[in-house]
């Protein structure tokens, strides 16, 4: 039995899926943990990171809740949080009035940087004894099975 088999065998054995799922939990974990020392919360990161991304659109409360798939009181609760701590603030839209529009404040732009070094810091150590052939390759193949997920 040559090399290439066995691996396949332990991943087969395994289980990618099992495989992707604790390395997922491990960013999850390692997440949490750094924003905790900033006060956010994952769900709370995830509707800044969506503003991050999108900031220069106007983004109302739907637009976050539909790209986030979460239930709207849980989206209704960060975004509460999110005002008190002055990350986020609501303004009436100018083109609609019963809107209202969510932006970031300096404060919201300014802990971007502090999320943004722990994950590269994470993704660092995970990735540290890959070339960058492997990390390329990694990448293409989880594209790849990422195109057959929906969205």
């Amino acid at each position: 039995m040559n090399k290439e088999s066995t691996n396949n065998e332990k991943y087969t054995e395994y289980g990618l899926l099992k495989l992707i799922s604790r390395i997922a939990r491990y960013f999850r974990v390692q997440l949490d943990k750094d924003l905790s020392q900033n006060n956010l919360t994952i769900s709370q990161f995830k509707v800044l990171a969506y503003l991050w991304e999108h900031g220069e659109q106007k983004i109302n409360q739907k637009m976050i809740h539909e790209f986030l798939e979460i239930k709207p009181s849980s989206l209704t609760k960060s975004i509460r949080i999110l005002l008190s701590k002055d990350l986020i603030r609501k303004e009436t839209d100018s083109d609609d009035f019963r809107s209202r529009i969510i932006m970031l404040t300096e404060k919201g732009m300014e802990i971007k940087k502090i999320c943004k070094e722990s994950i590269t810091e994470s993704e660092a150590y995970l990735l540290q004894d890959l070339s960058g052939k492997d990390i390329n390759t990694l990448t293409e193949l989880l594209l790849k099975i990422k195109k057959k997920i929906k969205h």
